[in-house]
């Protein structure tokens, strides 16, 4: 009975102390307990609190010390990351054992790794090179993924060696590209260059490659200009000895050129667009991929070659995809051609790219040309088609009332989405930075089809072209969390993945700019 007693007594004890009621009281609650499921438990709850919870740092560095329990140890890290606090680094840094082989004491040292990432430590990069040799993969990943975190161009070595490695887990080696791409160094071009077109057992690299690519940016412009010039001839002999055909080169070169270049890759570009291949595909895609980097350059000297060409193209999506670089670039030159290529269009597929440009590019004078359209489409009139002629006479009479940015700046939340597609091309082309903020918040709108997706696209080219030509500064690394935010909820989502792929690179520009 005495023991009963006894129990009672400390059950009251504990109640009367009640729950801690911040991060820092279930933190300290945590160092105080030996046992390793009282002490996980409270790390638990301290990830969950609200409150200071940079006061519960120093209680949770002290559970990073004690060595006796792995997983308490690895609960800490992950509390820290998500603080974010760069006085723990030192205290993170000590902790990580390289040779530790224990199940938990791995998995303490693959969160103290993201951890220091998170921190952005450099004083960790030593000790996150080391950890890429870890025998356990889900590790090695993590020190990868830290890295680029942390961005120091001092792990560009490490990084490159395993890219580059034919040991490597290929998953390993597409997380070092994409890491390389967030340290930004030129150091890295000549390997994310290769591995453009490097396969290994039918996995491609291309994806992450080109992804460091325009995220290294401006040193990667010459090296791509070179191989679609056909002058980089160490790559031409190595593509010859792994039956990489020179279209290949050439199609993937021109793709990322539209991303890094300047205005002197423009008339490389216009060149590409009269190749001709024995493969009529690859032939096509060299084409296409051009005509998309000179709409992204705002190339005028493409404009003549281009609606040429989008006038003799019989294959729709190609034809679109020409005319949406004529939309892009935003010269008015282009809406003789466009308007004889609508007109003498025998399909509405084969019509509507010349239309949906000249609604980008017109005014009033290009009514008669939608106009003319409704009357080819006939009673009645397809329901995606007349749904998409309508929203063309929305952009030619939106056009016909702005006559200033701030007009077009409100047309952005317009609830049509061709009028805010034309909105987000016209600040794109003579924007500044009063205009970003309404152009990120056209960018995070949700997108419920197709032509919602193409103004998602032009807002996110139009603060491209702004942030280049002026920089946001520190606002942009607040635009570029908002952009994150949107990416994240929308993971996994087919319709917008290709966009919010754009969207992440973005991001990642604006973000970088504004340190």
């Amino acid at each position: 009975m005495r023991n009963i007693s006894i129990a009672a007594v400390g059950l009251l004890l504990v109640t009367a102390c009640g729950e801690p009621k911040d991060a820092a009281g279930w933190a300290k609650r945590a160092a105080s307990r030996s046992r390793a499921d009282e002490r996980i438990a409270a790390l638990e709850q301290v990830r969950k609190a609200t409150g200071d919870r940079r006061a519960a740092v120093p209680y949770l560095v002290e559970v990073l010390q004690d060595a006796k329990v792995p997983r308490a140890r690895g609960e800490a890290a992950q509390a820290l990351g998500e603080i974010g606090d760069p006085s723990a680094a030192a205290a993170l840094v000590a902790a990580i054992d390289p040779q530790e082989r224990n199940r938990d004491a791995v998995e303490a040292n693959r969160h103290i790794a993201a951890a220091l990432g998170a921190l952005r430590a450099r004083e960790a990069v030593d000790v996150l090179k080391r950890l890429t040799t870890s025998r356990d993969g889900y590790t090695q990943v993590a020190a990868v993924d830290a890295l680029g975190d942390v961005g120091d161009p001092a792990a560009v070595d490490t990084l490159v060696a395993i890219a580059t490695s034919g040991t490597a887990e290929p998953f390993t080696a597409k997380k070092a590209l994409l890491a390389l791409g967030r340290i930004g160094d030129a150091k890295a071009a000549p390997t994310v260059l290769r591995m453009l077109f490097e396969e290994r057992d039918g996995v491609t690299f291309f994806p992450e490659a080109a992804f460091a690519a325009a995220q290294i940016g401006k040193p990667m412009a010459a090296p791509l200009l070179a191989v679609l010039e056909g002058k980089d001839g160490e790559l031409q002999g190595w593509a010859r000895q792994r039956g990489v055909v020179p279209g290949a080169l050439y199609a993937k070169a021109a793709q990322l050129l539209g991303d890094v270049a300047g205005e002197d890759a423009a008339p490389a570009l216009v060149s590409k667009l009269g190749y001709r291949d024995a493969e009529p595909q690859l032939q096509l895609f060299v084409r296409v991929f051009a005509a998309e980097s000179l709409g992204r350059l705002r190339a005028r000297e493409a404009v003549k070659p281009l609606a040429e060409l989008a006038a003799r193209e019989p294959d729709p999506t190609a034809r679109d995809r020409y005319c949406d670089a004529l939309a892009q670039i935003g010269d008015p030159a282009a809406l003789p051609a466009l308007k004889a290529a609508a007109s003498g269009a025998r399909s509405w597929e084969l019509r509507r790219g010349p239309l949906a440009a000249i609604s980008s590019l017109g005014g009033a004078a290009e009514r008669p040309e939608i106009a003319a359209a409704r009357a080819a489409c006939g009673a009645p009139c397809p329901r995606a088609e007349a749904d998409a002629l309508a929203g063309m006479e929305k952009s030619l009479a939106a056009a016909e009332a702005c006559h200033e940015r701030t007009c077009w700046r409100g047309k952005l939340a317009d609830g049509a989405a061709a009028v805010r597609d034309r909105a987000a091309l016209e600040l794109g082309r003579a924007g500044g930075k009063d205009d970003a903020k309404a152009l990120v918040d056209a960018i995070v709108r949700p997108v419920d089809g197709d032509d919602a997706l193409a103004a998602r696209y032009h807002a996110v080219l139009a603060l491209t072209w702004i942030a280049a030509r002026a920089p946001l500064g520190p606002d942009g690394a607040g635009y570029a969390d908002q952009l994150d935010r949107t990416i994240a909820q929308e993971r996994g989502r087919t319709l917008t993945a290709s966009v919010n792929e754009d969207a992440l690179r973005l991001a990642t520009r604006l973000r970088r700019a504004a340190r």
